[in-house]
């Protein structure tokens, strides 16, 4: 018995690990909710956490996007963006979408927030702009994943890549 919880302890830590800071628990909430939706239409939403006027930390509504892009709406005056995120839609073999892609990192670095993406095997990343690094809030199955999704024949999935690693993952 004594094995057993510790073995779900285990797994559950990573998804209980991201609700600790406050805008990650924001992000996995915001990816959450536009999960489904994004892998049934197979197209990117996406979307800005920020703090309102009154200092509030929130996410804006999430923007539709298309299978492989999605452009984010301006927030409210007055509003401090803190972080992007967005969805990779529906698995495809067409592209490597179990990771934040080099469009997604550099959109991040040029716009100095953090980013959260959500994959089609249900995995959280967020990369860090300041020290160019992409780290798994949780694993597969932390989202909704889509019914498609097969792990056979892709390559292995780090938790944590650099941007050069990244880079070099992509051809870069």
């Amino acid at each position: 018995m004594r094995i057993y919880l510790a073995i779900l302890l285990l797994l559950a830590a990573p998804a209980m690990a991201q609700h600790k800071n406050p805008v990650h628990a924001l992000a996995f909430q915001a990816l959450k909710d536009i999960q489904r939706r994004s892998v049934e239409e197979s197209r990117e939403y996406c979307g800005y956490i920020a703090y309102d006027t009154d200092g509030v930390l929130r996410a804006t509504r999430a923007a539709p996007g298309t299978h492989a892009s999605c452009l984010i709406k301006n927030v409210p005056d007055g509003w401090t963006v803190v972080a992007s995120y967005h969805s990779h839609g529906a698995w495809t073999q067409e592209y490597d979408d179990e990771v934040p892609s080099p469009i997604d990192v550099y959109s991040d670095m040029d716009s100095q927030t953090d980013g959260y993406v959500g994959t089609p095997g249900g995995r959280i990343w967020v990369f860090d702009w300041r020290r160019r690094v992409a780290q798994q809030l949780c694993g597969l199955g932390c989202l909704y994943q889509d019914p498609a999704f097969t792990t056979r024949g892709s390559r292995s999935v780090p938790e944590r890549y650099t941007l050069d690693q990244l880079l070099n993952r992509f051809g870069e």
